[in-house]
């Protein structure tokens, strides 16, 4: 079985939040542990790790988890490793248990740490770890436990991209101790891309040579404008990774093999397995910049604008490059699957390349996408041939697909990639854009949304759920220059990864895991992570008010420190510290911004403030209920380019929603008009949820601004009206996305979703 679940899992996880009947730690006393194991047991009084430590292993195969483990406890004490079995921690291994199991015991006179492989033992240490101080400290105390736990699902992963920005081999040793601290089990590495070549391939030293270095491109200015705009350093680029050639200077790096190696070592003494994907035959240009000879025609340089030109499919010589590429990859990671990447080709060269016609003819293909699928086949077949498994993203599925195939499913725009790929038998992995991409911008929702996803939704079968092989975070680093950044957009998202990859699904909601998230931020500060101080709360991006009004924002993490300003500039160390309310006579800015102890910030909120009467209404003959809607099949930067001479099409919708009939499109704009009922005088709150970008007006006003692409981000805002109708005009824009609601926010904050008699609309 590809899982492991229990039928009393859910029982199992809250009581092992209880205290065990022989009397234990208080509930407030006992440490965060995430992933939450399955069963746990307190037990009365704690262990003192010795200032000498002594750690031992059963067997020759779990020294290098002890030398792991030795060098965790070494901020505690002094630590030593031996193979005999009179180690105070010691190490073994049960045949009984499954690959990844453990059991953890922790007594006055010792500790044991059991596991089914290796695997299991290192995720016993993880455990162990989350029970000693965040803090180091000589001779620490940890509450006495019993603890046996399994996972549910055997991927829990994560992906960093490093050819848009590249991080040297300590920086991914760094990233490998945290997953491990996390359970998470496998390290997807994007090593190659448009932007950048960063794995040795001694058969083709300018893949890296010429490759692994660039001029700035539009990517690297837009952070430099932002680590101004924003004065945070987390958005330059560290010099480290700047060279000069002359009068240019140069940004990159790459991985000679013997890094990979050192890497894949490091990795495997941590449980973890090292995914490599080499993207093709689309994202190549790196590669087709330093041979030109593997493209159809002439490259074309990357603007930033458009995907660039892929390999060309027609010439045997490509094919025999992309083996060759393999072949030394398949050496340095003795794993079993490689990641071939196949996402967002584009096609056009294939359709007009002679050679690549000619290939489609003699092969009976019919399009693009089916030659795409012929390449993958082949490629799969070589694979196998040296005993690896194919993993692809869901793109894969536009073509013909074997059960062989494993499908990594990002696009949730296309939501029956898992349905279909699980019909067809194949494996899926889990990593939807909206939930894990984490290089996108957060929200206040994104750690509700992301904690409450349904891994295991009731419309799959038995059979197809069991293809789920798990869940994966992502950072692509277009926009993510420094190792800071880095853990800045995986945290704090990535404990819940860890969560949802490991507990029963059931168990796992915002209710169970936001609390521990926000208790374990105290580690995160102690290991000097870099997270993301959640979003702000109790706020509204745009308020009004008749009188005077005052501030009430606040933020959900205790040990962060807010400042302030009140002219419309970004907050600073400098800032004054915003402790309470602030009231408001007149029209005002007021920008927050949280920091950490140490000064390191991120996001701030800008909230507007507008003192004005109650709009009146407008008096409109012959009005019908619901929102005139028309939309442009098209790609549109904002949300006030959404124009065309003819739409493409138009109806009537009952509320704010993406129309079914303009569904499918993958760019699309929409504009809906008419006029909002307001059944009495008042001040209405809405909140504004869209992927991409959005506008709402209200009487010509502005009230939510939530534009440019990004992906699902709910904004709010306020409006004074007099009762009756009121013009109004909501404008979104989709790329990638598809999501649009309009709500009321009601005085507790609730969502309240507009029915009947809300919206109404006069016909052309």
């Amino acid at each position: 079985m590809k899982r492991f679940m229990n039928e009393k899992a859910g029982a199992a996880i809250i009581a092992a939040l209880a205290l065990c009947a022989c009397g234990g730690p208080s509930a407030d006393e006992l440490p965060v542990l995430i992933p939450q194991p399955l069963h746990v047991s307190w037990h009365a009084g704690t262990c003192q790790l010795p200032e000498s430590l002594v750690i031992s292993a059963d067997d020759e195969g779990l020294v290098p988890q002890a030398a792991y483990l030795a060098e965790a406890l070494s901020p505690y004490a002094e630590t030593s490793v031996t193979e005999d079995a009179s180690g105070y921690v010691r190490l073994s291994t049960d045949p009984s248990m499954a690959p990844e199991e453990y059991a953890l015991s922790v007594k006055k006179s010792g500790i044991s740490i059991s596991g089914g492989s290796d695997r299991g033992v290192v995720n016993g240490i993880a455990t162990l770890r989350q029970l000693l101080p965040a803090e180091a400290v000589s001779g620490p105390e940890i509450p006495c436990v019993r603890i046996e736990d399994k996972p549910v699902f055997g991927w829990r992963g994560v992906m960093l991209d490093v050819s848009r920005h590249f991080f040297d081999k300590e920086e991914i040793f760094m990233m490998l101790d945290q997953m491990a601290q996390l359970k998470l089990n496998k390290f997807h590495w994007h090593l190659t891309d448009d932007q950048g070549w960063r794995i040795e391939i001694k058969g083709y030293p300018d893949l890296t040579e010429k490759g692994g270095w660039r001029s700035f491109n539009k990517h690297d200015d837009i952070c430099l404008e932002r680590a101004a705009a924003q004065r945070n350093p987390d958005y330059l680029l560290p010099e480290k990774y700047l060279r000069t050639e002359g009068s240019s200077t140069l940004y990159g790096g790459f991985y000679t093999q013997d890094d990979i190696r050192e890497v894949v070592a490091y990795a495997a003494a941590r449980g973890i397995d090292v995914i490599p994907e080499i993207d093709m035959p689309g994202h190549f240009l790196q590669a087709i910049e330093h041979y030109p000879e593997l493209t159809c025609f002439e490259p074309q340089t990357w603007t930033g604008e458009a995907f660039s030109s892929p390999l060309c499919l027609g010439k045997d010589d490509v094919l025999d490059f992309c083996e060759e590429v393999w072949k030394e990859v398949f050496e340095l990671f003795p794993y079993e699957y490689v990641h071939i990447g196949g996402d967002e080709v584009n096609m056009k060269n294939w359709n007009r390349c002679p050679l690549c016609q000619a290939r489609m003819k003699e092969e009976g293909l019919a399009d693009g996408h089916a030659l795409q699928a012929w390449f993958t086949h082949r490629m799969q077949d070589f694979f196998e041939a040296n005993g690896k498994r194919m993993i692809g993203w869901d793109e894969l599925l536009q073509g013909e697909v074997t059960p062989s195939t494993t499908i990594m499913w990002w696009r949730p725009w296309m939501p029956e990639s898992v349905p279909d790929a699980t019909a067809l038998g194949c494996d899926v992995i889990l990593c939807p854009q909206s939930w894990f991409y984490f290089s996108l911008e957060e929200d206040s929702g994104s750690l509700i949304r992301t904690s409450n996803y349904d891994m295991l939704p009731d419309s799959l079968s038995a059979e197809q759920k069991s293809r789920i092989l798990g869940v994966q975070g992502n950072v692509w680093t277009e926009r993510v220059p420094s190792w800071s950044r880095v853990e800045y957009m995986f945290y704090p998202r990535l404990l819940i990864v860890a969560e949802k990859g490991w507990c029963p699904p059931e168990t796992v909601s915002d209710r169970t895991m936001i609390p521990r998230l926000y208790r374990y931020c105290e580690r995160l500060d102690a290991q000097g992570i870099n997270y993301r101080i959640p979003t702000l709360e109790n706020f509204h991006e745009f308020c009004v008010f008749t009188d005077s009004i005052s501030s009430t924002v606040t933020c959900p993490l205790p040990s962060a420190i807010l400042r302030y300003t009140l002219d419309d500039s970004v907050p600073d160390t400098e800032s004054p510290v915003y402790t309470g309310p602030i009231t408001f006579y007149d029209d005002a800015v007021l920008t927050v911004r949280a920091f950490h102890a140490d000064g390191r910030t991120g996001d701030w909120v800008r909230i507007a403030y507008d003192k004005c009467g109650y709009a009146e209404p407008v008096e409109v003959e012959g009005v019908k209920p619901g929102l005139h809607t028309e939309w442009y099949f098209k790609r549109f930067p904002k949300c006030d380019a959404i124009a065309g001479a003819v739409p493409d099409g138009k109806c009537v919708v009952d509320t704010v929603q993406f129309p079914d009939v303009a569904k499918g499109r993958r760019a699309t704009g929409i504009i809906f008009k008419g006029y909002f009922n307001a059944p009495h005088d008042g001040i209405y709150t809405f909140a504004l949820a869209s992927n991409d970008g959005s506008l709402l007006r209200i009487d010509g006003r502005l009230v939510i601004d939530n534009d440019g692409e990004h992906t699902l981000i709910e904004k709010t805002g306020q409006a004074a009206m007099s009762a009756g109708l009121h013009p109004f005009e909501l404008r979104y824009f989709d790329y990638n996305g598809g999501r649009v609601t309009l709500a009321l926010v009601d005085e507790d904050g609730s969502r309240v979703p507009f029915g009947d008699g809300w919206f109404f609309h006069k016909e052309d």
